[in-house]
């Protein structure tokens, strides 16, 4: 069924206001928010609805200690990753499929967003040692990692980074035509 206008702005609200969180409160999360947050990426959109996706929901101290440390961008150990009361780590099953990466974006996505409009904060990690993550969590070789995501209670505020406008983003037909389509105005 096709829900119009009424929650609109609630969606774009939840878009604009999701920060990535890289500290989190010790607060357990509710089992109740991790069967909605899991419910919200299983109704991703996939191409010709493959639905490539598998989730791990990682609570262990001394498994989120270990991703932590093989959560790397160069030298930058990404200490937060242990911290988060849990993470979901997003798998694909075949990494040869060519539309794995989007489709599990996407999913990654809605968890993301529906985290957010349960009061809990995120962030989206895509730099790390996919072959001794994959060794941890033991993975088959087919199947492949596209993220960690942590989730918990958001500790602190986040400042809202600037955004480019739509003008400097969005052109008409052709790269670079600012000005509107007749059927647009």
């Amino acid at each position: 069924m096709l829900i119009i206008g009424k929650n609109m702005y609630d969606i774009l609200n939840i878009i604009k206001t999701r920060r990535s969180i890289r500290r989190y409160k010790s607060q357990d999360v509710p089992e109740d928010h991790f069967d909605r947050i899991l419910e919200a990426a299983r109704w991703s959109p996939s191409a010709i609805n493959k639905q490539p996706w598998r989730f791990i929901v990682i609570r262990d101290k001394e498994t989120k200690k270990k991703l932590g440390n093989y959560a790397k961008f160069y030298f930058l150990i990404n200490r937060f990753i242990s911290d988060a009361p849990v993470i979901i780590v997003v798998c694909v099953e075949d990494k040869a499929y060519k539309w794995a990466l989007l489709d599990c974006a996407m999913a990654s996505q809605n968890i993301m967003l529906e985290a957010h409009s349960l009061g809990l904060g995120s962030c989206f990690i895509g730099v790390f040692d996919e072959h001794k993550i994959k060794q941890i969590l033991r993975l088959p070789d087919k199947m492949g990692i596209i993220a960690l995501i942590t989730i918990g209670y958001p500790d602190g505020q986040v400042e809202t980074p600037p955004r480019l406008e739509l003008d400097e983003i969005v052109f008409y037909d052709v790269y670079n035509q600012k000005e509107k389509s007749a059927g647009l105005k």
